[in-house]
């Protein structure tokens, strides 16, 4: 062994370790999107873990119904764990696009709130501990429907309904940060989770839905401690006065650097998870997002 090969042992070695770390700091996770439609969710999870995953998102609506029955619900468990794939998170997204938090309507606000309490008791029987919210939004297209203040009030005031039941279950209740024209700033976000007082409101971050109006490392460092899942998706900026698009990771104008960087610093150790679409000519699709998160894990 030459004197340069030996110098260069311990480097690999320490480059190794810093590898393995950031491996085991974080979880790989993959959301229900990237299968088909058609396919049952039992069938989901060997492929993901096959392909690397080890963790698992999935919808309630997309997935799940709404009104699951126990025995469902035990075959679906038992098949993730069979796989050796454990479910994270469940969205309750679908119910609440029929049913926002945020309606001029009492009753539909209701249906809302029972929508949150019973996926928490589907998330438990699952052995997950967080909830997707995608809880409101202030119109449609163009056409503004409920103002931003009536929105915080009615989505406050009903989201403080549910959270004795997160908490009793110890479920994480996490809003999203999406294109719904709310919380477009990481400030307000914080703000807005801050007002329940209860360590059991978090933070779902996704950091390509902030590139358009901001940067995914600014609002991990300004959130910090209250994210509790996180979405992993690029974006491609263009000039200011057209509007952008999701791409493939790594082929877009995240910083995942300093994305990872800023993860590391405020203390994330969590499901990082890859919220891509199914594409039929993408035959090796799950294995191509594994290996690009991967990538990703390592710049940590």
């Amino acid at each position: 062994m030459t004197r340069r090969e030996a110098l260069a042992v311990p480097l690999a070695a320490a480059a190794a370790a810093a590898g393995a770390q950031s491996s085991a700091r974080f979880v790989k996770g993959i959301c229900s999107s990237i299968f088909p439609k058609t396919m049952p969710c039992t069938e989901y999870f060997k492929p993901a873990k096959s392909a690397g995953f080890d963790a698992i998102e999935l919808a309630v609506g997309h997935d799940l119904a709404l009104d699951i029955g126990n025995d469902d619900l035990r075959r679906t468990a038992d098949a993730a764990e069979k796989a050796g794939i454990r479910i994270v998170t469940v969205w309750v997204s679908d119910a609440l696009h029929k049913n926002p938090l945020n309606s001029p309507d009492p009753a539909v606000r209701a249906r809302g709130v029972e929508a949150i309490r019973r996926t928490i008791a589907i998330a438990t029987a699952l052995g997950a501990n967080a909830l997707l919210l995608y809880a409101v939004r202030l119109g449609t297209g163009p056409r503004l429907e409920v103002g931003s203040q009536d929105t915080w009030d009615r989505f406050t005031a009903e989201m403080r309904k549910t959270v004795p039941d997160a908490e009793r279950a110890k479920v994480y209740l996490d809003p999203e940060n999406v294109w719904n024209k709310f919380l477009l700033s990481p400030l307000e976000m914080r703000a807005f989770v801050d007002q329940f007082h209860s360590p059991w409101v978090g933070v779902h971050f996704d950091t390509g839905n902030c590139m358009e109006y901001g940067y995914p490392e600014d609002w991990i460092l300004t959130l910090g401690r209250r994210i509790k899942r996180v979405h992993i998706k690029d974006y491609k900026l263009r000039s200011r006065g057209e509007q952008g698009g999701f791409v493939a990771l790594l082929e877009g104008d995240v910083n995942w650097k300093a994305v990872m960087g800023a993860l590391v610093k405020v203390g994330y150790e969590g499901p990082l998870s890859p919220e891509i679409g199914y594409d039929r000519n993408q035959p090796d699709q799950l294995k191509q997002v594994s290996a690009a998160l991967d990538k990703i894990i390592a710049m940590a």
